[in-house]
């Protein structure tokens, strides 16, 4: 028999779910299919701080929720070169799930048992990008008349998203310790959370600006702007996490590209990224090397993370064509006790009590996805994921046509997954990229509503 503590949670479960299924089918009732998938999409948007806590896997169903119904509202006539293009690398993906010496089977279990899954990453990771790609295209086709009080919900929402990761970034010590004397979860998976919390506003950060920065007139509506700026930087380094600090640096980057180039400014960006994916080998050597050379020095957590780029870098060169297959870094295992050159000056440096021996030189993934999907797919799958990001690229319109709150916040957030996609996650973690879909689509839904708004003045 659950306690009340276990039914709050299902009953919160079933709300969470079923609520935006209710308004969909209420709104494809009352309004007609064109009228539809804007009110959900917001429905499910709100979702969002309640799964950045739940360490943000929940944005994996929430996007596939909304690609269900998408297919109601989206009936493309035909797919631009760069979905083509990352079609072509999804295909290698799937293809590269099967030469992994620690390859999950592609299904297993039964579904009379309820013991049903598909382990293999391939086609988990694929499923989710053609479900975030249904996600894009919907909210491209909302008419831009029925965007205003769901672009206001998103926004609202997003203002939320922030206050949350401010306020509990201040008290996270006396959160932690509450939770754990209540008997939650572990303080290190409530840290863990937090950290995913914190880069989960991250990726909303540059939507949360530039729409400040545009509506609030004056110098005190800049002022206050640049707090939120201020506030989140702070956020981040009590959170500790230093991604969304990098982060906040590169939205700021991003934004000055397009703002120094209104014509080239995403060409720019996305051929920057195409490159960088193609020579991350060459670059990370380069740097690995520098670092080596000049003995800078640099916290621990930063030191375990070069000299696992310089592993990274050994395998790629032992499987450069077809890579090692997916997630095979999980299953290496090698530790600085295997080389005593590292492990003296990871001692040299610390002090031999912090179980240098014992600790992986890559724990789990590369935490930098540019060398994963050399070292797991090799040079084929880096040359089609760069095409497929140049191809995009260049496909946008030029900044200048854009409306300015899209056009900056898009370019911020490029930066900020840049940051991530550097120094963070894993690329096949599906999480992050339904993340990032949901924070896009948000941006699209306010160019959606800003188009329609410059329309009616324009006329007047």
């Amino acid at each position: 028999m659950p306690d009340i503590g276990q039914l709050l949670i299902i009953l919160a479960g079933v709300t969470l779910i079923g609520g935006p299924q209710i308004a969909l089918v209420y709104m494809l009732i009352t309004k007609g299919r064109s009228r539809g998938f804007a009110p959900y999409f917001a429905a499910w948007f709100m979702t969002w701080p309640v799964f950045a806590y739940m360490g943000a896997q929940g944005f994996t169903g929430a996007v596939g929720f909304l690609a269900i119904p998408a297919l109601l509202f989206v009936r493309p006539k035909s797919l631009p070169k760069y979905t083509l293009a990352g079609f072509a690398f999804l295909i290698w993906v799937l293809v590269a799930s099967f030469w992994s010496p620690g390859g999950k089977p592609f299904m297993e279990g039964s579904f009379g048992a309820g013991t049903f899954t598909m382990d293999m990453v391939g086609p988990r990771f694929a499923l989710t990008i053609l479900a975030c790609i249904g996600v894009i295209l919907a909210v491209r086709h909302i008419k831009p008349d029925q965007t205003e009080r769901s672009a206001k919900t998103v926004r609202i929402t997003a203002f939320i998203v922030g206050i949350i990761v401010i306020v509990t970034s201040v008290f996270m010590q006396e959160i932690l310790t509450f939770i754990e004397n209540s008997g939650g979860s572990k303080r290190n998976d409530m840290t863990q959370n937090m950290l995913r919390n914190a880069n989960t506003f991250m990726l909303l950060l540059p939507f949360l600006l530039a729409w400040m920065w545009d509506r609030i007139q004056g110098a005190q509506g800049k002022a206050l702007c640049a707090a939120i700026f201020a506030a989140s930087i702070y956020a981040f380094a009590m959170t500790g996490t230093q991604s969304a600090m990098l982060g906040a640096i590169l939205i700021l980057a991003g934004m000055a590209v397009v703002y120094v180039l209104p014509r080239n400014g995403f060409k720019v960006i996305f051929t920057a990224i195409g490159a960088y994916i193609v020579a991350a080998p060459l670059l990370f050597k380069a740097g690995t090397s520098f670092v080596a050379a000049m003995g800078l020095p640099m916290p621990a957590s930063f030191f375990s993370r070069v000299k696992g780029w310089e592993a990274v870098g050994e395998k790629i060169m032992e499987e450069p064509l077809f890579g090692h297959g997916l997630e095979a870094t999980y299953n290496w295992g090698e530790t600085f006790n295997s080389r005593p050159e590292w492990l003296a000056d990871a001692v040299a440096r610390f002090g031999p009590n912090q179980g240098w021996a014992q600790y992986e030189i890559i724990n789990n993934h590369p935490h930098n996805m540019a060398l994963q999907i050399w070292v797991e797919t090799g040079i084929i799958g880096a040359v089609l994921a760069a095409i497929a990001v140049l191809l995009l690229g260049w496909r946008l319109k030029a900044p200048s046509t854009w409306p300015p709150v899209a056009k900056y916040a898009a370019a911020g957030l490029v930066g900020a997954v840049l940051s991530i996609f550097s120094f963070g996650y894993s690329f096949w973690n599906e999480a992050f990229w339904a993340t990032v879909t949901m924070a896009a689509a948000a941006i699209l839904l306010q160019a959606r509503r800003d188009n329609h708004a410059a329309t009616h003045i324009e006329v007047a």
